[in-house]
């Protein structure tokens, strides 16, 4: 147990050291590009230069040294302190407090959610503490066929568990504000019911004695506000998602722990896996509406960052709680995919800039808004970095006194070229992006039993080996992406909400082919100049070059399961969670396998289906809604033509609303049957 109370004393000599080394590892890198830079007399675009690379630099200093941070705790094998831990005998003590779990979904598969809610639902009662908890499906639903399969998996789920009365499904049709607006509903009307809220996304899982634990520190830490569990990616196939969920169990523990280690109770909130204080978070945590139209304007997409602020200004300290484990979620199947999420987070990180100076934060909370803003614009100033070291050669070529012989030889592979400089320049960057890696496989090298779970040493070091050619491959295709995703958010773009692409399919060439094209474009482009102007860089930008070029390749293997399962079968990117899955996880995907009934027509099915009609007007009854006027007029002038003509999904949803015209079509077919 750790007693410590947390006060900013105790985080400030990690913070110094942290930042510190950042700082310093950063100036001494801008001295070596400036050095670089100044062999021949420095101009203006090669300070500009400079002052992109010292940006970039910076970020990923501050990555590495979080990372020793990280590895620093692990290694000392201690709780970060500030948090109260239960004793033995206190682990054994019934919960006293209530806690509400709600998943709020958003036209997701049916099955595959309430999969997952029954898994997690009987591993808290398998704890004996399922008394202590209530479970909410919060549906923003907006296809019909999506809501009414929803609410038959509600009542399957609650058959098969005996849950009425503790687990609940609702559905509203007014989708403000999105996720966070769906959580405020829950929060205004049910939420003084309970004392902490743990909130799911769809594809969430948790263990059930994770989730006791989590309530229990909520207990024992009055002025905890938020408790924030690391998810690791689990339950895909595709050679993407695999590589995806190596590196997280590789590599997460030491960026959870290097976060943790220094930010204290002054971290942060990812919007899902974690646990709040209902209270505070009803009274300080309302989110604003921001002045000014989208994308920078309107309701706040990335709700998370906010709330943590909101939360820690109020008083209440914000913790990452790495050591608790039992926290699951499934990565995106694909590169597209994967860079489709990222557009939504790009947006919503972005509009973070305008809350950055907002009275009374705490400057941990402003740090966090900066740190979600460079994890995306980051990409555009290694871009322009580059770009703009191109023009700061060629400015030197055409404004300096020099033949193009000349101005060939001070670049790499030229005689007056400080090759030494810029090596030791570049492997110290290679060494802050590596280094981590490696200290994450130290760890399990060191620990047979863990070694084994993920294929053993050999294997381990080869998929090491392996996820890192590919990470490279992958990272000026992600640069480009993320560049234009910031590029068009400044324009004005905005990002519709859809749902996210959760199933392993494989990508079309075609579709890889359009997608990828400017990336490719890009990549002959700066093969061209490269060999044109300074064939000795061509090495330097090999990586970036052959990334652009693979990429519609790279999307396409990447995204087929039977690469990923074929590697799964030669013992490579294992995790534990395969080796030795975890109860609640081998329930979810016994569970999901069984599958639910299809609804192809949620009309016909609801006015055909007597538990279906009798569940679905129970439903409206319970949340009674009002229909579109015009769209319901519409679907009955329809409905009594005959129904020849077909139903838009507006009308089909107005009258999925009007438990009247339900009624009314049902007897109309029972009666024409009889």
């Amino acid at each position: 147990m750790n007693a410590q109370p947390y006060t900013p004393a105790l985080a400030r000599p990690r913070r110094v050291m942290v930042l510190g080394l950042a700082a310093l590892s950063t100036g001494f890198a801008s001295v070596e590009m400036h050095r670089l830079l100044a062999a021949h007399g420095t101009t203006v675009p090669e300070f500009f230069v400079l002052g992109l690379f010292a940006l970039c630099f910076a970020w990923i200093a501050l990555s590495f040294w979080s990372g020793v941070a990280g590895f620093l705790q692990l290694v000392s094998n201690q709780r970060v302190p500030g948090l109260r831990w239960p004793t033995e005998e206190e682990a054994g003590r019934p919960l006293t407090r209530r806690t509400a779990v709600v998943m709020p979904v958003y036209n997701e598969d049916p099955a595959a959610v309430f999969a997952h809610v029954q898994a997690t639902y009987e591993s808290i009662a398998a704890t004996g503490q399922l008394d202590a908890f209530d479970f909410y499906v919060l549906s923003d639903s907006t296809r019909a066929e999506s809501w009414v399969a929803e609410e038959l998996a509600w009542s399957e789920l609650c058959r098969r568990v005996g849950g009425q009365g503790r687990i609940f499904y609702r559905r509203r049709s007014d989708n403000t504000a999105k996720k966070a607006g769906n959580l405020a509903e829950f929060c205004e009307r049910w939420g003084r019911r309970y004392d902490f809220l743990l909130v799911l996304d769809a594809d969430s899982l948790m263990a059930g004695d994770s989730v006791v634990e989590m309530a229990r520190l909520m207990e024992l830490n009055p002025g905890a506000g938020i408790l924030q569990v690391p998810p690791q990616n689990v339950g895909r196939s595709t050679l993407f998602a695999r590589l995806q969920q190596f590196a997280g169990r590789v590599y997460g523990p030491i960026v959870a722990a290097g976060a943790a280690a220094w930010q204290l109770g002054d971290s942060n909130y990812w919007g899902h896996n974690a646990i709040l204080r209902m209270a505070p978070f009803i009274e300080h945590c309302g989110l604003p509406v921001l002045p000014g139209q989208q994308p920078f304007g309107g309701h706040i997409l990335s709700h998370d960052f906010v709330e943590a602020a909101l939360m820690r200004r109020a008083g209440y300290t914000v913790w990452l709680v790495p050591e608790l484990g039992g926290s699951y979620e499934q990565p995106p199947p694909d590169l597209l995919a994967y860079a489709q999420r990222d557009r939504r987070w790009c947006q919503g990180n972005l509009q973070h800039l305008g809350l950055v100076m907002a009275g009374g934060l705490h400057p941990m909370s402003r740090m966090h808004f900066l740190m979600g803003v460079m994890s995306y614009v980051a990409s555009p100033l290694w871009l322009i970095f580059l770009v703009a070291g191109l023009f700061a050669a060629l400015h030197e070529w055409f404004f300096a006194p020099a033949t193009l012989l000349e101005f060939q030889a001070t670049l790499p592979g030229g005689d007056a070229f400080d090759t030494v400089g810029a090596l030791r320049l570049m492997v110290l960057s290679l060494a802050l992006l590596w280094i981590p890696r490696l200290m994450g496989m130290g760890l399990i090298l060191a620990n047979r039993e863990e070694a084994a779970r993920l294929g053993g040493r050999f294997k381990l070091v080869l998929s090491v080996a392996l996820e890192g050619v590919v990470s490279t491959l992958m990272a000026p295709v992600m640069m480009l992406f993320q560049s234009h995703f910031v590029f068009g958010t400044l324009l004005g773009y905005k990002v519709n909400w859809s749902s996210q692409q959760r199933e392993d399919t494989d990508l079309p060439w075609s579709e890889a082919l359009r997608r990828h094209k400017w990336h490719m474009a890009i990549g002959a482009v700066l093969a061209a100049l490269t060999v044109a102007v300074a064939p000795g860089m061509l090495a330097w930008l090999s990586p970036v070059i052959l990334g652009l070029w693979l990429s519609p390749a790279i999307s396409v293997f990447t995204a087929r399961a039977s690469l990923g399962l074929w590697a799964q079968r030669r013992g490579l990117f294992l995790i534990p969670e395969e080796v030795q899955p975890p109860t609640v996880l081998v329930r979810a995907q016994e569970l999901a396998e069984e599958g639910m009934e299809p609804v192809d027509d949620a009309l016909d099915h609801v006015l055909t289906d007597p538990r279906a009609h009798a569940l679905h007007l129970a439903l409206l009854e319970a949340h009674p809604t009002a229909s579109v006027p015009v769209a319901l007029a519409s679907a009955r002038r329809k409905l009594l033509a005959g129904g020849v003509e077909p139903l838009s999904p507006q009308e089909k949803s107005a009258v999925l609303l009007d438990a009247r015209t339900l009624s009314e079509l049902r007897g109309r077919r029972l009666g024409v049957q009889a």
